[in-house]
C-alpha cells in the first residue's frame, strides 16, 4: 500500500511534521510557490537507506531556512511512480528529489518527465537513468561507471595478481555496477576465477560462497543489494571461509548497521561509496546527531544532503523561480572541494554531475575510513 505523503514544514528553529492541509504559519504569498517533494522508500526493504536520504534532505532543508516539502513512500518499484504522481497532483510539488535505488528511479523520474516536473535524482546511480534524454533530470551523485572504475581500479592495481571472484545482485544497482566492471576487467585482458550473479530475491548466498571457495578466489568484488553483505557473512561463516580481501559495493557494505551486526567479523572490509563525512563535513555530521541523536548512519545522508542543498541554493540564485532551476544547475560551476564532501558540481550533457566520485574506504573498529 502506498503510504500517504507527509509535508514537512521548515523553518529557522527547525521542522514540525504535519498533516497535508496544514498552513505554513509567517510566511509570505509567492508568484510560484516552490513545493519540493521527495520520493524515497521510507517502508519495506529499503527502508533504512529511504530514510537516511531524507535525513540528508531535512538537514540540508534545515540549513535553507523555510522550505515546504512533502515524502512519499516510493516503497518499491511498482509504487515509485504512483509516488512521484501523489507528489505532483496531490500536493502539488513543482520540484522533486529522489530516489535513493536505480529500480526506483527509473519509474519515478519517468513519471516527473511525463509531467514537466524537475526531478533530481540525488543518490540512485544506474548509468542508464540520465541515459534516457530526459529534459527534466538532472543526478547530482556519482553513476554506476564511477563505481565500477575504482573497483577495477582496484583489483587491476591493489589486488593485481590475486585470483578475482565477482558476486553480484542482478538489480538496477549492482547489475550494472557488475556489467562495467567485467567490460573493465575484459579491457586489460584480467579473466576473473568465477563470476556469479543471483536475483535479488535471494536470501541465502551459502551456496555462492562455497563456489567461489572452490575456486580458490583470494580476492572477491560484491555488488550488492542493501541487505546482501549480511547474507554472504552467513554464507562465508558456513563454509567456515572467507577471501583474502573482500571488496563491497552497494548500501549495505558502506553502512554502520551492518557493521554493528557482524562486529570484528567486519575488520578489513573494504567498501566502495561515496565520502562518509569527511573532515570538511564536521559541521553537517554535528547538526545530524543534534537532530537525530544518533551518528550518521551511512554516506547516503550526506549524499542527499550535498544535492539537496545544491538545489535549494541554486534555487535561490535563480531568484525563486522554479522554471530556471534546472537551467540555473546545468550551468552551475563549483571545483572540486567545494561541496561539503568533496564533490565539485559540473553536469554533462545527459545531466550527471561529472565532479562527483566515490572512493575505496575500509571498515577499522567500526569506522568506515578512506583508503589513501
Amino acid at each position: 500500500m502506498l503510504h500517504p505523503s507527509r509535508r514537512i514544514l521548515l523553518g529557522l528553529a527547525g521542522a514540525a511534521f504535519v498533516g497535508r492541509h496544514a498552513r505554513a504559519a509567517n510566511t509570505q504569498p509567492k508568484p510560484v510557490p516552490n513545493i519540493f517533494g521527495a520520493a524515497l522508500p521510507l517502508s519495506g526493504d529499503l527502508a533504512l537507506l529511504g530514510d537516511e536520504c531524507l535525513r540528508g534532505i531535512l538537514l540540508a532543508a534545515d540549513a535553507a531556512g523555510s522550505i515546504s516539502l512533502f515524502s512519499a513512500d516510493a516503497i518499491d518499484q511498482s509504487h515509485a511512480a504512483a509516488a512521484v504522481n501523489l507528489l505532483i497532483n496531490a500536493d502539488h510539488a513543482n520540484i522533486l528529489l529522489g530516489t535513493g535505488d536505480s529500480a526506483l528511479s527509473y519509474p519515478g523520474s519517468a513519471a516527473a518527465e511525463l509531467a514537466q516536473v524537475p526531478y533530481i535524482e540525488l543518490n540512485a546511480p544506474a548509468d542508464g537513468i540520465i541515459a534516457r534524454g530526459f529534459r527534466y533530470l538532472l543526478r547530482t551523485g556519482p553513476n554506476s561507471s564511477m563505481i565500477a572504475g575504482v573497483a577495477a581500479q582496484a583489483l587491476l592495481t591493489r589486488f593485481n595478481g590475486q585470483k578475482i571472484g565477482l558476486l553480484f545482485n542482478t538489480g538496477a544497482t549492482a547489475g550494472a555496477i557488475a556489467g562495467s566492471v567485467i567490460a573493465a576487467l575484459a579491457a586489460a585482458k584480467v579473466s576473473p576465477e568465477l563470476a556469479i550473479g543471483y536475483p535479488e530475491d535471494v536470501m541465502d548466498l551459502y551456496e555462492p560462497a562455497g563456489r567461489l571457495m572452490r575456486a580458490g578466489a583470494q580476492v572477491v568484488l560484491h555488488a550488492a543489494g542493501p541487505g546482501d553483505a549480511l547474507a554472504f557473512f552467513a554464507g562465508m561463516s558456513g563454509q567456515g571461509w572467507r577471501p583474502q580481501s573482500l571488496l563491497g559495493c552497494g548500501a549495505g557494505y558502506a553502512l554502520n548497521d551492518t557493521a554493528a551486526a557482524l562486529g570484528g567479523d567486519f575488520n578489513g572490509t573494504f567498501a566502495i561509496a561515496a565520502p562518509f563525512y569527511p573532515p570538511p563535513a564536521a559541521s553537517v555530521a554535528a547538526a545530524y546527531v543534534s537532530r537525530f541523536g544518533v551518528p550518521p548512519r551511512s554516506p547516503d545522508s550526506l549524499t542527499a544532503y550535498v544535492g539537496a542543498k545544491l538545489v535549494f541554493d541554486t534555487l535561490a540564485s535563480a531568484g525563486g523561480d522554479p522554471s530556471k532551476l534546472l537551467d540555473a544547475m546545468r550551468k552551475a560551476s563549483i571545483a572540486t572541494g567545494g561541496l561539503a564532501n568533496g564533490w565539485g558540481v559540473a553536469f554533462d550533457h545527459n545531466g550527471q554531475n561529472t565532479l562527483s566520485f566515490v572512493e575505496l574506504q575500509e571498515w577499522r573498529d567500526g569506522a568506515l575510513r578512506a583508503v589513501v
